[in-house]
């Protein structure tokens, strides 16, 4: 399935067919406090958009919400683990849910249409929290047959 020319991933489509990621409340918790990279992270994942239309509509805020008047960011955290530079064109970026705080997590295609990996907003810059939607999901209390 495609958003905006961008090919969702396999596993991301599998998850939500089977309703794996719906909640009726709260969020899934992390379990190690710690992202794919082993740096240390707080945060939880809370709505995971389901449908293609709200994927597209979350993911066409992305430029209002980060317009490029933010892209002064200190020199400090850059060197904070997972950061990325300041995003001003997100053409190949997608929103499929946020965390229990409203941050987007997002697939980053930018440097890989294929597998794109997982970003998110980590209050003053953007963080690579994992190389795919699969390894990102192993780091959640999330039912282990996903």
């Amino acid at each position: 399935m495609r958003v905006r020319g961008l090919t969702l991933p396999s596993e991301f489509l599998s998850c939500v067919e089977r309703g794996l990621l719906r909640r009726e409340r709260g969020s899934w918790p992390l379990r190690f406090g710690r992202d794919a990279f082993g740096n240390s992270w707080e945060s939880e994942l809370g709505e995971v958009y389901e449908t293609i239309d709200k994927i597209e509509r979350q993911s066409d805020l992305l430029p209002k919400h980060f317009a490029p008047d933010f892209a002064d960011i200190p020199e400090t955290f850059s060197d904070q683990p997972g950061f990325i530079p300041y995003i001003t064109d997100f053409s190949r970026i997608l929103v499929f849910a946020v965390a229990g705080d409203g941050a987007p997590f997002c697939f980053d295609y930018r440097e890989r249409s294929d597998q794109p990996s997982v970003i998110w907003w980590e209050d003053a810059y953007w963080h690579r929290v994992a190389p795919d939607f699969r390894t990102f999901l192993d780091l959640f209390d999330v039912n282990q047959n996903a």
